[in-house]
């Protein structure tokens, strides 16, 4: 997570009241380790306390990410905000992978029929900013090769896009 560039906040006061209002320790990593544009945030605390500080978080980056998309569509762009990224509010903490390969890989997952329309969303706008944020090339099984209650979904990219993909996915199909 870049503090700068995702609305966490400079001079940490963003950070400052996540941590007074979840109650949890929050400890972003110094400038040293930015790759990227991006850095480790790191939360300790009771599950209560980390969800929170989590959905703070999510809830920060998505307002910079909608704010920075405001202003694209000001210059005439019209990038398109779905709002997909206030609909990851995670099960389970993000933990980047060390692996900055940039060796492409491809990697299968299973996602329940029930899910797919959410994670697809309104005319594909979901998989789409999936797809952009993370750069990875993501194909979902379509409905006349699926059998049972899973849909295998298909995703080709490095190692870290491929983690953060899945991890985006798995959030919202759960």
């Amino acid at each position: 997570v870049s503090t700068q560039s995702t609305g966490i906040g400079t001079g940490g006061n963003q950070i400052d009241n996540i941590r007074r209002v979840s109650g949890a320790e929050v400890e972003v990593a110094g400038n040293d380790t930015v790759r990227n544009k991006e850095r480790k945030v790191t939360i300790y605390g009771r599950q209560e306390e980390i969800q929170i500080a989590l959905t703070m978080i999510n809830n920060a980056i998505a307002e910079k990410i909608k704010s920075d998309r405001e202003s694209l569509k000001d210059y005439g762009y019209g990038v398109p905000y779905s709002g997909i990224f206030t609909k990851i509010n995670a099960v389970e903490a993000f933990t980047d992978t060390n692996d900055m390969s940039e060796a492409q890989v491809e990697q299968q997952i299973y996602i329940p029929n029930s899910e797919t329309k959410s994670v697809i969303g309104p005319k594909g706008s979901h998989i789409n900013e999936i797809r952009q944020f993370t750069a990875c090339n993501i194909k979902v099984q379509a409905d006349s090769e699926v059998e049972g209650d899973m849909r295998m979904v298909t995703l080709k990219g490095t190692q870290r896009q491929l983690h953060k993909a899945v991890y985006m996915i798995r959030n919202i199909a759960r």
